[in-house]
């Protein structure tokens, strides 16, 4: 794994002065976005301008930092994530980074969906940066935001794609969905019709359930469809720690589902694709954004390109920078 610039790394600690939160529950996405940039080939002014322009609408570092003698405790508590950073640091210094991801990595998978897939993608970014700071502090993220979404663990034998159609005309007609993407994602979740129904494929495997996010999002670019994808990229990151990997990915697919059943249909079919550009291009020109979402797509975009060889990955990538 190429090792981070000094620029990135020095960026990196600077932004921890930042809690994981800002605003109405929204993620803070800078240490995510440093990472991408400096895996894409960033300069160094490009991304000192990023930091700058998302640094801004962020919030300091709760001051109240509260003792943590059990992280466990902690649990969707949505505070204490200063607290929550020493613990895993602590906890680090006794038993290792690898022990520590391994003993909660698969804790945590339960509620893959925490904070619209971000407590995942930060981990991930956290772990392929090789910053075991910045770990820590996406361990606490996780810890904090933690949520389930609790839908029957009941198998069928369909393909995903048949069952997340089968599921939005089950829901098709639903009181609007109040809130942020995780509040969507958890009243869908609660919806009487998604009750004891049967939401996991009999064979189910990575790829599928990137296939059926990418298929989603190529077809409507949709932002919620957007966290799907790059939460794909980030549990393949993730999944060497994840314990019993047939369990977790059936996690991650219960979580892609019900997402993608927040998302209204939109009418006019698949958005025209980009003018022709290759990867090269596309990165060079996501290197120079200051979007966090954009930086990201694109990174995991070409990220799961390297994995799959969909050209759709390039596809989505472009039609983002247009």
């Amino acid at each position: 794994m190429a090792t981070l610039s000094d620029t990135c790394r020095n960026l990196l600690a600077h932004s921890r002065r930042y809690g994981p939160l800002y605003g109405e529950r929204l993620a803070n996405h800078l240490p995510m976005t440093l990472i991408a940039l400096d895996r894409m080939g960033a300069p160094a002014d490009a991304m000192q301008r990023a930091f700058d322009v998302n640094a801004r609408r962020l919030e300091a570092q709760d001051g109240d930092i509260g003792a943590v003698a059990d992280a466990l405790a902690w649990l969707g508590k949505g505070r204490n994530a200063g607290g929550l950073e020493r613990f895993f640091q602590e906890s680090v210094r006794r038993a290792g980074l690898d022990a520590v991801l391994r003993g909660w990595v698969p804790r945590l998978l339960p509620g893959v969906s925490a904070s619209a897939f971000h407590c995942l993608i930060r981990l991930a970014y956290a772990i392929d940066a090789g910053d075991l700071d910045e770990t820590c502090a996406a361990l606490a993220y996780w810890v904090m935001e933690y949520v389930t979404l609790d839908l029957a663990p009941d198998e069928v034998d369909e393909a995903p794609a048949a069952i997340a159609a089968r599921l939005a005309r089950a829901v098709a007609g639903h009181a609007p969905w109040d809130g942020i993407i995780i509040d969507h994602m958890r009243q869908a979740a609660r919806h009487p019709a998604m009750a004891g129904t049967a939401i996991q494929p009999a064979t189910l495997d990575l790829r599928q359930v990137a296939q059926f996010a990418l298929g989603a999002y190529h077809a409507q670019e949709d932002f919620t469809l957007l966290h799907t994808v790059t939460a794909c990229h980030a549990f393949r990151v993730v999944a060497p720690y994840a314990g019993d990997p047939r369990q977790a990915l059936r996690y991650l697919w219960e979580a892609v589902v019900v997402a993608s059943l927040t998302v209204e249909p939109a009418p006019g079919g698949t958005p025209a694709p980009a003018a022709g550009i290759d990867w090269q291009a596309c990165m060079a020109q996501a290197a120079r954004a200051t979007d966090a979402h954009v930086i990201k797509l694109c990174y995991s975009a070409w990220c799961e390109s390297l994995v799959y060889g969909d050209p759709r990955y390039l596809a989505i990538a472009a039609r983002k920078l247009a």
